[in-house]
């Protein structure tokens, strides 16, 4: 299986609006308790303007597996 990775630099960049304002993303993030005996993901749905602060608050109790992120200011022109 061929591994593909973002550099941290391209995924900051966009993040980024214009002037010191960050945008805000929802991110999915599929995790399994480190405590659990059986593998069972649960799905959980973290506002956060970066990936890295989302897995941030799972990463104390979970293993985390990223799935998506869903923009939460859309504009349409």
């Amino acid at each position: 299986m061929k591994e593909n990775t973002t550099p941290a630099q391209g995924r900051h960049s966009l993040n980024l609006k214009s002037g010191n304002e960050q945008q805000s993303f929802i991110w999915i993030i599929a995790a399994v308790r480190r405590d659990c005996p059986t593998i069972k993901a649960t799905i959980h749905h973290i506002a956060a303007p970066t990936e890295r602060e989302a897995r941030l608050s799972l990463v104390k109790d979970h293993v985390c597996f990223f799935a998506g992120r869903i923009n939460q200011a859309v504009s349409h022109a």
